[in-house]
C-alpha cells in the first residue's frame, strides 16, 4: 500500500467517528450507525442488545460496515467497505482499554458524565442499557474516488495496526 494511502487510511480509521453497520433478515435489510473505535483489527461500539442491528447479526451471521470520510466532492469519497462478523466483549481487561478510548475518541461523553464513565464499568449497560460490541471485519475493501483507476482494492487492516497507534501516539 503507497505511504499516501496508508496515511489517508490511518486517519479515516482514527478521524472517523461513525461506522454503518448493514443486516438482514428474512429479506429486510436494516443499517444502524454507531460510533466505533479501531483496536487489533475490531472495530468496538456500544449498543442495546434488544437493538435489531445486534439481533439480526447474532448467530456469527455475516454482515456488512463501511466507514466514509465526509465530503461535498465525488473525487474525494475514500472509505472501506467491510464484511465480517459481530461479538459481544465479555473480556474485562479489554473493556477497560476499549472504554478509555472511547472516552478520548469522545471526549463530550467525560465532559458529561464525569470520571465515573472510566471508574464504573457499568456504566454503559446502566446509562444507556448498552453493551461493548465488536465487528470484526474478515474482507475489508478501500475506496478511493481520488485514483484515476482502481478506485477500489482489498485491503489488510492487520498491516495497519503500527500505524494507527503511532497516529494516535501509542507505541
Amino acid at each position: 500500500m503507497e505511504k499516501e494511502i496508508k496515511e489517508k487510511t490511518t486517519r479515516l480509521i482514527h478521524e472517523t467517528r461513525v461506522m454503518t453497520l448493514a443486516v438482514s433478515e428474512n429479506d429486510i435489510p436494516w443499517s444502524s450507525p454507531v460510533y466505533f473505535v479501531f483496536h487489533d483489527n475490531g472495530f468496538y461500539f456500544f449498543s442495546n442488545e434488544n437493538s435489531r442491528h445486534i439481533q439480526w447479526a447474532k448467530d456469527p451471521k455475516i454482515i456488512s460496515a463501511s466507514i466514509f470520510q465526509d465530503s461535498d466532492r465525488m473525487d474525494q469519497i475514500f472509505g472501506f467497505q467491510m464484511s465480517g462478523s459481530v461479538e459481544t466483549v465479555s473480556n474485562k481487561a479489554l473493556f477497560v482499554r476499549i472504554v478509555q478510548k472511547y472516552v478520548a475518541k469522545f471526549s463530550f461523553l467525560k465532559q458529561i458524565f464525569g470520571p465515573q464513565i472510566i471508574e464504573n464499568k457499568s456504566f454503559f449497560l446502566e446509562k444507556f442499557k448498552s453493551q461493548l460490541y465488536c465487528f470484526h471485519p474478515d474482507k475489508v475493501f478501500l475506496s478511493d474516488n481520488s485514483k484515476a483507476s482502481d478506485r477500489r482494492s482489498k485491503i489488510d487492516l492487520s498491516k495497519m495496526n503500527a500505524l494507527v497507534n503511532q497516529y494516535i501516539g501509542k507505541t
